[in-house]
């Protein structure tokens, strides 16, 4: 097995983006899963209304998605390729949705338990493969630290080889997931693997990169990693074929991605699981929010309202002095010895950006 290493995760990115909205019942928002286990999920039933507001263009490159990633609610394209050669981020939008010497694009999905159902890693187009290597743990490097992970970034990954000059990487494979072996032949669409943390990953993500002919460049633009020439030179076409959803481009955002209500402390850890829904005789109560892709300068503002009995509460964050890759917000109030007043509790989470939401959100949950 090859080895296959990539530069380190380092999360700094920005993004521009219109107005998303939705609504839900359910405690927290769900993952759309593989598509035979996604039956009545809350992704399924909000997007559609995002998908109104969502364009898409027809590429006529030669390479599929590596993952299912069409339902911004679920599936995102949180780092782009660094495209500026030494210091300095700039991603194909002239902005700086990635991080310094990003060579790839990363596919995430919402969280560790859609990790561990099996979300599929596909081939993005006909080739043989050249390389792979399975057996990395997932989180590996959160729970042990840099050494070891040592010389294995990419973790659990696949090395393809295509037509035209073209090979493909894929990285942060889930352990023991991996599909193919050096030598075999992959036919575009095909699985060779599951999305899992592996390597140096901070959340579940599957990283695509991309060389051709020895030099790696950027799927949506074509354009050659660190060639000096400006972000926003039109190139006629991308890498991708089909539909391309307007979403995976880096001017999109920014996306709501994981939002609920809980009574167990928040953090990023936590949303990265599937917490258990607040009940009467909690401690406490909490709405939280985790939001993909914002920009210098975007407040945030969250609050939470319930029945007779709870007062309500709410804050207003400062303009972030720098983009943010993904962000989390939670605003409760602690039982405070009595059972929670039952009834209705409404979540409500705004991105301003110059005094206009960009993003806004309510949720509802009913404590019975």
């Amino acid at each position: 097995m090859k080895n296959l290493v990539m530069p380190a995760l380092l999360i700094v990115p920005v993004t521009v983006g219109a107005l998303w909205v939705f609504s839900g019942n359910q405690s927290e928002t769900e993952a759309a899963l593989p598509k035979e286990a996604a039956q009545d999920s809350i992704s399924q039933r909000t997007s559609a209304a995002l998908r109104k507001d969502v364009g898409s263009r027809v590429g006529r490159g030669p390479f599929v998605a590596p993952t299912e990633c069409s339902d911004p609610l679920a599936c995102v394209v949180q780092n782009h390729v660094d495209l500026k050669a030494g210091p300095g981020v700039v991603d194909a939008a002239c902005g700086a949705r990635s991080y310094d010497e990003h060579q790839g694009v990363d596919f995430r999905i919402l969280d560790l338990p859609t990790m561990m159902s099996g979300v599929p890693v596909v081939a993005v187009a006909d080739g043989t493969v050249i390389g792979a290597r399975d057996g990395e743990f997932d989180g590996a490097w959160l729970a042990k630290g840099r050494e070891v992970v040592k010389d294995r970034d990419c973790g659990n990954g696949i090395s393809i080889e295509h037509a035209d000059g073209y090979v493909t990487q894929v990285c942060h494979l889930k352990r023991d997931s991996v599909l193919v072996e050096e030598g075999d032949t992959v036919k575009q669409g095909q699985r060779i693997g599951s999305v899992g943390m592996s390597g140096r990953a901070e959340f579940p993500h599957v990283h695509l990169s991309v060389t051709k002919d020895g030099k790696r460049v950027d799927p949506f633009t074509g354009l050659q990693v660190g060639n000096g020439r400006d972000c926003g030179q039109a190139t006629g076409e991308s890498l991708w074929a089909g539909v391309v959803p307007d979403h995976w481009q880096p001017s999109a955002g920014p996306f709501i991605f994981k939002s609920g209500f809980t009574a167990e402390p928040v953090n990023l850890a936590m949303i990265e699981r599937r917490p258990s829904n607040p009940v009467a005789a909690s401690p406490a109560l909490a709405f939280y929010a985790r939001a993909v892709g914002l920009q210098k300068g975007d407040v945030e503002k969250i609050e939470l309202t319930g029945p007779d009995g709870f007062e309500p509460i709410g804050s207003v964050g400062s303009p972030l002095a720098k983009g943010k890759a993904q962000i989390m917000r939670f605003v409760g109030r602690p039982a405070k010895g009595e059972p929670l007043p039952t009834g209705e509790y409404q979540g409500r989470y705004q991105i301003l950006r110059g005094g206009e939401p960009v993003l806004d959100i309510s949720r509802n949950f009913v404590l019975e």
